[in-house]
């Protein structure tokens, strides 16, 4: 009989002082990779909302800036793995090479090919060689990118389901023109459920915020709309919504909308990018950019209890069957053990698609 699979030394690396999905992604798949035994540290977001996050025997390093982040990753030489998060980290995790030796894999958070500019897509041409293996978050990343990709979906934790019973909408997301948030606003202002008692909850940060804060006031719906900002709490909202509105075009994958789901929350979302793997046949989906099939959702869920209740029990169903966390970090170790077992010469090739 074959002995157990040994442990497994794995770095994740992002390139921010911030907290936000990509750092919540790291947190949670970190804390289930220790709970399976494995030695892992981080690397870069926020200092202080990762050691909340993290479990105490995950380490955090701060990684602000790109040198930071490259001589963390250096320092980390009994690694069997390091893990990157977006190109910056890429660039880190290259700039190490002369001391850390370990094999890298990334995962591809955005619909797009490497580099936010002409410099940094020059640049990451260079740096990306280093990867071992990209991995996909969604078929949505996985057919936007460039070259083989391993589609692993993203996962979060199991909830309880959510009593249904507020009178609340949220959207909690990036208040950025890339998630199209005016177009929710306009659905709510259009469904006229503010004269009825409910309440839309905008949760997030932008460039856009003080412009949504004008158009708000411009579509009159002040009175029933609450731009909360950054929310660090994100299960206690949702805890306390019956609806979540999604109106971003072209989703990489949708934390929060998955999230949602594991509560049992309804999802309105636009019909484009991974909500139509995430949400699916099972939500409710309109077309992107139309607030006025956005808003006859809301009314429809919105005047219905008993409806409410039978879309989130699929959502919840839905996510537990497809984006569960433990299911997300199985298809995860799975890799890495492909990945470090090649670099040995032990291993099959690997299966990429995309």
């Amino acid at each position: 009989m074959p002995g157990p699979e040994p442990h497994l030394s794995v770095v994740h690396v992002v390139v921010t002082d911030e907290f936000a999905g990509v750092e919540r992604y790291i947190c949670q798949v970190a804390n289930q990779l220790a709970a399976r035994g494995h030695d892992v540290a981080t690397i870069g977001g926020d200092p202080q909302r990762m050691r909340t996050e993290l479990d105490g025997n995950v380490h955090n390093l701060p990684a602000p800036t790109l040198l930071r982040a490259a001589r963390a990753v250096a320092g980390q030489r009994g690694a069997d793995l390091i893990h990157v998060h977006m190109t910056a980290a890429e660039g880190a995790a290259w700039l190490a090479r002369p001391r850390q030796r370990a094999p890298i894999v990334a995962t591809r958070h955005f619909a797009r090919d490497r580099g936010s500019s002409t410099t940094a897509r020059w640049l990451a041409r260079i740096t990306s060689r280093a990867v071992t293996s990209d991995i996909a978050i969604s078929q949505f990343v996985a057919d936007s990118i460039t070259g083989p990709s391993v589609l692993i979906p993203n996962g979060v934790s199991d909830h309880p389901q959510a009593d249904l019973e507020s009178t609340q909408v949220v959207m909690l997301q990036r208040l950025d023109t890339e998630k199209a948030p005016e177009v929710g606003i306009r659905a709510w202002a259009i469904s006229g459920l503010g004269d009825e008692g409910w309440r839309l909850v905008i949760a997030g940060k932008g460039e856009l915020r003080p412009a949504l804060a004008r158009l708000v006031d411009d579509l009159d719906v002040a009175g029933s709309v609450d731009l909360v900002g950054h929310v660090a709490d994100t299960d206690r909202l949702l805890t306390g919504s019956s609806l979540l509105l999604a109106p971003a075009p072209a989703e990489p994958f949708g934390l929060s909308v998955v999230e949602a789901m594991a509560h049992g929350i309804p999802v309105i979302a636009a019909r484009g990018g991974a909500h139509v793997e995430t949400v699916g046949e099972d939500g409710d989906l309109f077309a992107p950019g139309d607030p006025t099939e956005a808003a006859a959702a809301l009314v429809r869920l919105g005047r219905d209890a008993a409806l409410r209740r039978r879309v989130g029990a699929r959502l919840r169903q839905r996510q537990q069957d497809m984006f569960s966390l433990p299911r997300h970090v199985d298809r995860l170790e799975e890799l890495y053990r492909q990945v470090v077992d090649d670099r040995r010469g032990t291993g099959p090739a690997l299966d990429a698609s995309g």
